[in-house]
């Protein structure tokens, strides 16, 4: 007996020896910066005394109150919702999606759509942000599609106009059929467009009227540029899209990886049962993965309350800061202007029971509706 309670003795001793260490930097790392932050954020610290501020002492919940009343608090957390919403309802089900078609092999060259999808996780967010920006800016690609659609439209009414008139014939007839061609571009051109657009051909030899042609789908053709993206119900659009876009193929690997253990078996009993391929989908392979679905959506919902780098990038909080995350709040109100170190802590505490809160719901989501691997 004594040996017994004697050997259990050494047998703790040895765990608690190895697993100390391990503890102790758990605590280091992760519980003394919580416990800091807490206390900051029911503190006055500003710098204290050896930085001019005033004397450090604790307040109270003042600045959880000031972000109750705060309104980009609000347009923040509503921007982080919408992110884990995509994130959960996206970038998970589109996911599942592509690695069933891969690991069916109901697309051919599998592993090139899986390396395709899977690239822009290789690349840096900093460098996919400033690569959307520029696509999405005035001057960038989208605009550029959309203005060369915009020149072949008005250059094909141009030549029917002056196909129609017989060549450099410039009646007041073929200047107001170019007017209404050119819509409100030509009001916005001329002060008097039928007086001064009719003096503008003029000026040409009637011998270069493919230039004259040129110049006018130049002057008179439709200049679109994505304005419509600095709009505040729509400028979370293309942040929205990116981030689908780039972390998709983070779950394809995830559930094809998972999907490779199910055993082949199985699947092939439920087709020579006359099951479809949907139902296989839904029926075989979708509760086999519950638990990978739960984690993943867990994993979404971490990644979208903590999305900064790629935002930053993009829009820098955009116009009027429509486009504002709770990760960019707390960055302005620690970084920039007079820090306000309570407050970007109080931010951050607000962030990390969110996600406890969104956690705890896809848990018991999870406990009521799924399955069991």
């Amino acid at each position: 007996m004594a040996r017994t309670i004697h050997g259990r003795s050494e047998e703790r001793l040895a765990y608690w020896t190895m697993v100390l260490p391990a503890v102790l930097l758990y605590l280091l790392v992760l519980g003394f910066p919580i416990i800091i932050s807490i206390i900051l954020s029911v503190s006055n610290y500003n710098g204290g005394k050896m930085f001019g501020g005033e004397p450090w002492k604790i307040v109270g919940f003042q600045q959880f109150q000031r972000l109750i009343r705060d309104s980009f608090f609000w347009a923040a957390l509503k921007n982080n919702i919408y992110i884990v919403l995509v994130s959960i309802f996206g970038q998970l089900p589109l996911g599942f999606i592509f690695a069933y078609l891969i690991y069916r092999r109901i697309v051919k060259f599998g592993d090139f759509w899986q390396g395709v999808l899977y690239m822009p996780n290789i690349i840096s967010v900093i460098v996919i942000g400033i690569m959307w920006a520029i696509i999405f800016s005035p001057n960038g690609l989208i605009a550029e599609i959309m203005n060369r659609l915009y020149a072949g439209s008005i250059s094909h009414q141009i030549t029917q106009i002056f196909n129609a008139a017989g060549g450099f014939n410039i009646t007041d007839d073929v200047v107001r059929q170019l007017i209404h061609a050119s819509g409100p571009v030509a009001g916005q051109t001329f002060t008097d467009p039928p007086t001064e657009l009719k003096q503008f051909i003029l000026t040409y030899d009637p011998t270069k009227l493919e230039l004259l042609k040129h110049d006018l789908v130049n002057l008179l053709g439709t200049k679109w540029t994505p304005t419509f993206l600095s709009k505040p119900d729509v400028a979370m659009l293309p942040v929205l899209f990116v981030i689908l876009w780039c972390w998709t193929g983070l779950y394809l690997i995830l559930f094809l990886a998972n999907m490779q253990k199910i055993d082949v078996q199985i699947i092939e009993a439920a087709r020579i049962d006359g099951a479809s391929e949907g139902q296989v989908m839904s029926r075989v392979v979708l509760p086999s993965l519950s638990g990978v679905i739960v984690n993943a959506a867990i994993l979404c919902i971490a990644g979208s309350l903590n999305s900064f780098a790629l935002v930053f990038a993009m829009t820098r909080g955009g116009p009027a800061r429509v486009t504002e995350l709770l990760s960019i709040y707390m960055y302005d109100a620690a970084f920039f202007g007079t820090p306000n170190y309570p407050l970007a802590n109080a931010i951050a505490l607000s962030i990390v029971l969110l996600s406890m809160v969104l956690i705890v719901i896809t848990k018991l989501v999870e406990k009521r509706y799924g399955g069991r691997e």
